[in-house]
């Protein structure tokens, strides 16, 4: 402009829709006396939420701000000065203008625990596994599935207790790289022994976000139940009248 000059429009490069958008307008007085300025600022040159008269000195810059709600879109903050003629009349000086785009929201973290297993002496069950012979080492198999648009890395934590709610095995990893899009990773706990004829139960959760770990899926229910062992043949006619276990 001739007498002023805006300049900067102080104001975030993006926004949520609903969100209070603050706005500072700077205007400097660039002629080599007082001025009398009236300032505009606007949202999509329709929407007025900065309006001020004001007397700048020479050469200093004041500050004007306001606000309003961010719509559903982008939007262009259009800032106008005009001065004070002689006639009283008021003529455009300067404009500036700034983009505040549409903050889009993050996708939500989501995963499914879309597969488990019981491995037992080289035998596999899905889980819950019914009837697994007493003595049988087992090994737990969980497959997490990323159901986001975006590869993220999956970690698990589970948790086994035999029948007596005595603790078998805890196992916790986080994979070393990324699953894409719909795809699965497979963990792999450590052997324990389903020494007690009984009911085995499993807590798993499936998460992401290693920085700040969130479960997306959690599993809690039985892992197996444990069938009395059979006798070997040639100890079958003998009739078992009691089992004790420890």
């Amino acid at each position: 402009g001739i007498y002023t000059d805006i300049v900067e429009i102080v104001a975030p490069s993006s926004a949520k829709a609903g969100d209070w958008v603050d706005v500072t307008i700077k205007v400097k007085n660039i002629w080599t006396d007082w001025v009398h300025v009236w300032m505009l600022g606007l949202y999509d040159s329709v929407e007025r939420f900065v309006d001020f008269t004001d007397w700048i000195p020479a050469g200093s810059t004041h500050e004007y701000t306001g606000a309003f709600i961010m719509p559903d879109r982008d939007v262009i903050i259009h800032a106008y000065t005009y001065y004070e003629g002689e006639d009283g009349g008021w003529y455009f000086d300067d404009e500036a203008e700034k983009r505040v785009s549409l903050a889009v929201a993050p996708e939500p973290y989501a995963g499914t625990i879309s597969r488990m297993e019981l491995e037992y002496d080289e035998s596999r069950a899905d889980i819950p596994a019914h009837d697994i012979p007493q003595g049988q080492r087992g090994l737990v198999h969980v497959w997490g599935r990323n159901d986001m648009s975006t590869s993220q890395k999956l970690g698990i934590s589970w948790v086994v207790k035999d029948p007596d709610g005595v603790v078998v095995e805890e196992y916790s990893d986080w994979q070393t790289f990324s699953t894409g899009p719909g795809d699965e990773h497979e963990f792999i706990g450590g052997r324990f022994d389903l020494d007690k004829v009984g009911t085995y139960t499993l807590v798993a959760g499936l998460l992401m976000n290693p920085d700040a770990p969130i479960y997306v899926d959690t599993y809690y229910g039985d892992l197996c139940t444990v069938a009395l062992a059979v006798p070997e043949p040639e100890f079958r006619a003998f009739e078992v009248t009691e089992h004790i276990t420890a």
